[in-house]
């Protein structure tokens, strides 16, 4: 028997150092032919954050380096101007855990953990006026990003937990769903898929950490293994492509329309902490946010190098 726990000991500490050794090769790690990555992650301007934020979870893009953010347990939306720091907090409803904001021409939507969104109207009393739509996805699904497709006047929503609504493949698969703005209703079926057998091979995994990795996925199946755990989303507005991030595994990938693989790369640990939230300025410029985990939380800008 302890012959046993041993082995496994081991497996899961070669798992363990195999997947540490990989998060500190900041490399890409997958690019199609022809495509060019208009961003280098390596040189950021940083604004960092007030205590207030240190669990910020969402990012949008408003106006005039200005962005609107949501921390995980708060119910207050706070909008940042990037140059100056200043800040304005906007209270809207009880402490929960909402995990991604985004703003649609007036409103604001935020979405919660179990896949309820919330449609935010703030006006110049400073008075939210809140309308709640709820979506089959539930707790168990752990939806952690948030965007707006202009394209398809449609919401997407990552899941980092359970991929499917019956609850099946967290093991295997991670999953984007559509909210039909319009209709204000989710379609059943994900508007893109993602295998999770992919970024093992993306990341070249060896029998050990596939090991290690399977391990982990049985004892967590809603979440999976550490290869890939999507914690926000933002689609580039002016190509249209889905920029995924995960803190979980410390990736980005990049999507076309259609859900091809276009870019993969491995983020820097030291530089993207805690990576929760994604947005573009209407120039393209990138912005993502870290959590603090025990230091500051910041928000990174890069500035757009080429458009493609």
């Amino acid at each position: 028997m302890m012959m046993k726990i041993y082995c496994l000991l081991f497996i899961i500490f070669i798992a363990f150092s195999g997947v540490s050794c990989q998060d500190k090769k900041v490399a890409i790690l997958f690019q199609k032919e022809g495509y060019v990555f208009p961003y280098d992650l390596n040189n950021p301007a940083k604004l960092e954050l007030s205590k207030e934020l240190d669990e910020i979870s969402g990012l949008s893009f408003y106006k005039k380096n200005k962005l609107f953010c949501i921390d995980d347990e708060k119910g207050d939306v706070f909008k940042l101007d990037f140059a100056s720091g200043d800040r304005k907090k906007y209270p809207f409803g009880k402490d929960r855990d909402y995990e991604g904001i985004e703003m649609v021409g007036d409103n604001i939507w935020v979405v919660k953990s179990n896949g309820t969104l919330l449609r935010i109207k703030i006006y110049k009393s400073n008075d939210p006026s809140v309308k709640e739509y709820k979506s089959d996805l539930e707790m168990e699904n752990d939806v952690e990003g948030l965007a707006y497709d202009v394209a398809e006047n449609r919401l997407l929503l990552a899941c980092k937990g359970y991929p499917f609504i019956d609850k099946k493949g967290g093991k295997k698969y991670k999953a984007i769903y559509s909210f039909d703005l319009e209709k204000k209703k989710l379609l059943e079926e994900p508007a893109f898929i993602i295998p999770l057998d992919d970024i093992k091979t993306f990341k070249k995994y060896r029998k050990f950490q596939l090991l290690g990795s399977e391990f982990f996925s049985e004892l967590n199946p809603s979440k999976g293994d550490e290869s890939f755990q999507p914690s926000g989303i933002a689609v580039h507005p002016k190509t249209g492509n889905i920029y995924i991030i995960a803190s979980t595994g410390k990736l980005l990938v990049v999507l076309d329309r259609k859900g091809n693989y276009l870019y993969v790369q491995q983020l820097d640990p030291l530089l993207f902490r805690q990576p929760e939230g994604i947005c573009f300025d209407e120039k393209a410029n990138l912005f993502m946010s870290n959590e603090a985990k025990g230091l500051k939380a910041n928000i990174l800008k890069f500035s757009a190098i080429a458009v493609k």
